[in-house]
């Protein structure tokens, strides 16, 4: 089909985008989209996080006749000075990626979507993070000059393909990874009785295992000294209401290991038609050295081994993602793109302050040595 033919549309309005709600998820369907790219959770990324934060919608859609082809669901807002859009998600941890009808026209398109983000943006920036490499996006994007960064990173994953069953793939763990695991497990086991619920949020509350996942995190953040907009209580607010969402019941699962029913892990995670992607995972600090969290994460990637999907972990770092993927894992790249020269003059800024930093550190480490400790600076350890 000639891709001239299809008819591409702006939406800036609440209205309009609720409305094509059975055409996108038909389109999603259809695609396989991955999960932050379905109807429900992008309008829960509006309606709980988005709009209250002050960014507007700006979704680019394409018909072929009546039949919607392409869904590109974006966000307007402000950095400071500049104009930014990114991609229609709570923030900034999920895959970027056009919806687009599957077929010999995928590639064309995605790029009339690209040509008309460029056309119509109105922005000064435009935010990509995690662009899968081998995508028509990471195509596009890749080619851009304008780049303030363009970081790859590895996402680890576990090829349910290269392995027989389950054992075979247990046994290529690391041996010492083996052993602590079976060790933490018995040494938990004299503590109580351990027990690994799951729990399909859609239909059975799963409010409370939500309320202990931000607990830990919130506690985890303060003790480590970080922050993000995912310790905000709206991200907590999204969750909840996107997990109760009869429409996604099935498409999102929460993982619970308990002692003596009370939780001390707990792990979430999109369920697609070929992978399980991790969401969020945490646990309960006072258990750390028993490592709940890695023994409910072997629970999570046996289930999704014995559903037939691959397990992919999702952003982020951690020793033991490497622990259980090897060497398998695919690149992807967050792509921080000028659309205007007053991007540019973004780009320039933060050039300046970088240089700035790699000054005022190289400065610190020639500075005396801090009393008792020879020879050591405020910056080392």
């Amino acid at each position: 089909m000639n891709t001239n033919s299809i008819r591409f549309e702006t939406i800036t309005t609440f209205d309009r985008f609720q409305s094509l709600r059975d055409e996108w998820t038909d389109l999603w369907v259809r695609a396989n989209g991955i999960h932050n790219l379905s109807f429900e959770y992008c309008l829960h990324s509006l309606k709980e996080v988005a709009l209250p934060a002050g960014a507007s919608l700006f979704c680019i859609v394409g018909f072929e006749g009546e039949r919607l082809v392409v869904a590109w669901p974006l966000l307007r807002e402000r950095e400071m000075l500049w104009r930014s859009v990114r991609p229609l998600a709570p923030d900034s941890s999920v895959p970027s990626d056009v919806l687009a009808e599957p077929g010999p026209d995928h590639a064309e398109r995605v790029a009339r979507a690209w040509q008309l983000l460029q056309s119509r943006t109105g922005a000064d920036l435009l935010n990509l993070p995690y662009v899968c490499a081998g995508t028509e996006l990471y195509a596009h994007a890749s080619k851009v000059r304008a780049k303030g960064r363009s970081e790859q990173v590895s996402i680890a994953v576990v090829r349910r393909a290269r392995w027989a069953d389950w054992d075979a793939l247990r046994q290529s763990l690391p041996s010492k990874s083996r052993k602590e695991l079976d060790t933490c497990n018995r040494r938990l086991a004299k503590l109580g009785r351990v027990s690994v619920s799951i729990v399909n949020p859609a239909e059975s509350s799963g409010d409370s295992l939500i309320d202990y996942l931000f607990d830990w995190k919130k506690k985890w953040a303060e003790k480590t000294g970080r922050q993000g907009i995912f310790f905000a209580p709206r991200i907590r607010d999204f969750a909840v209401s996107l997990l109760r969402d009869p429409r996604t019941s099935g498409q999102f699962l929460l993982f619970a290991l308990s002692l003596d029913d009370v939780p001390v892990a707990v792990n979430l995670v999109a369920v697609e038609k070929t992978c399980v992607r991790g969401m969020q995972a945490a646990f309960d600090d006072n258990y750390g050295k028993f490592t709940p969290g890695a023994i409910l994460l072997e629970h999570v990637v046996k289930w999704a081994f014995d559903s037939h999907r691959d397990f992919d972990f999702g952003a982020g770092g951690g020793k033991y993602k490497s622990v259980w993927a090897g060497d398998s894992s695919y690149a992807s790249t967050d792509f921080r793109i000028a659309t205007s020269p007053w991007g540019n003059v973004a780009f320039m800024l933060a050039d300046v302050r970088r240089w700035y930093r790699a000054n005022k550190s190289a400065r610190a480490l020639t500075s005396a040595p801090v009393a008792g400790a020879p020879l050591r600076t405020d910056l080392e350890p």
